[in-house]
């Protein structure tokens, strides 16, 4: 009898061969949460959103990693390739992409030639308000300053990787390109993603198309329930609110020697509040 020829897989090789999560590459204020719903409707259960992303999270040094690989713009570039086996560290757990992922996409798309992709558009005027209104107080001088000394006693890296990745994405390393190049930045994104993205694999869409292309495009039936409208700026706000004070709480913790429970907390406060909807 012939011996059996023993074979190992690669960690490359299982990377390789994992089918790639729908890659949702609309910026965020497109819709992000929005879209997120409809997809957990149609039978994709693990959908990430911003949301998701508590401050206690090990998966932001991945992000943070990532943010040096991709953006030329920042002083911590290094030029190394962002592949799909290190961001399979991640996407291993997801069965769809949204929302901060879209800053990415310059690595994503190239890293995940196989996936389907959904760029969500929305009104330039609109998405523009949008934007500059839920970034104003994230960009203040009060989160600045929260950044740089009560964050590096909490642990954490969200927020200057949040600013790496968001300043990156503009294609500047200054606060107020934030607001000042977001436009131009929203624009060579949506282009970005149509230029690199083979037509069979794409779905340019908007909230307003509602079902039909997105269940043609993804090959599901349509569901007899209204398309979900979620995540108002006021979701966002309070969000954001939260997360400082837990930052706060875990920073002033570990300064007293305290046992730390603010991922418990960090739990409890990123669930979705109830009584909110509209588009965003």
């Amino acid at each position: 009898m012939a011996a059996i020829k023993a074979t190992s897989t690669t960690a490359k090789d299982v990377s390789i061969s994992r089918k790639p999560p729908i890659l949702c590459m609309g910026a965020p204020r497109t819709g992000t949460a929005s879209l997120g719903e409809a997809l957990r409707i149609l039978g994709y259960e693990r959908v990430h959103h911003g949301s998701n992303q508590v401050p206690s999270d090990p998966n932001w040094e991945i992000f943070n990693r990532a943010a040096d690989a991709t953006f030329d713009t920042l002083p911590t570039y290094t030029g190394k390739p962002f592949t799909r086996e290190d961001w399979d560290e991640i996407m291993q757990n997801w069965d769809v992409v949204t929302d901060m992922f879209a800053y990415y996409a310059r690595s994503l798309i190239p890293a995940y030639p196989d996936a389907k992709v959904i760029l969500v558009e929305r009104d330039t005027s609109a998405w523009l308000k949008s934007w500059t209104e839920q970034k104003r107080s994230w960009c203040s001088p009060l989160a600045h300053q929260f950044v740089k000394t009560v964050e590096p006693l909490t642990g954490t890296i969200a927020g200057s990787t949040s600013f790496k990745f968001i300043t990156g994405w503009i294609g500047s390393n200054k606060r107020q390109d934030i607001f000042d190049k977001a436009e131009e930045a929203y624009a060579r994104h949506n282009q970005f993603v149509r230029d690199s993205v083979p037509a069979g694999q794409l779905l340019e869409f908007q909230l307003k198309d509602g079902w039909v292309p997105l269940c043609e495009f993804l090959r599901k039936e349509v569901p007899n329930v209204p398309f979900p409208r979620l995540n108002t700026l006021e979701d966002y706000q309070a969000k954001a609110s939260q997360d400082k004070w837990a930052g706060i709480v875990r920073a002033t913790k570990r300064v007293l020697g305290m046992r730390d429970t603010t991922s418990e907390v960090e739990g409890n406060l990123s669930k979705p509040s109830q009584g909110h909807s509209g588009a965003v």
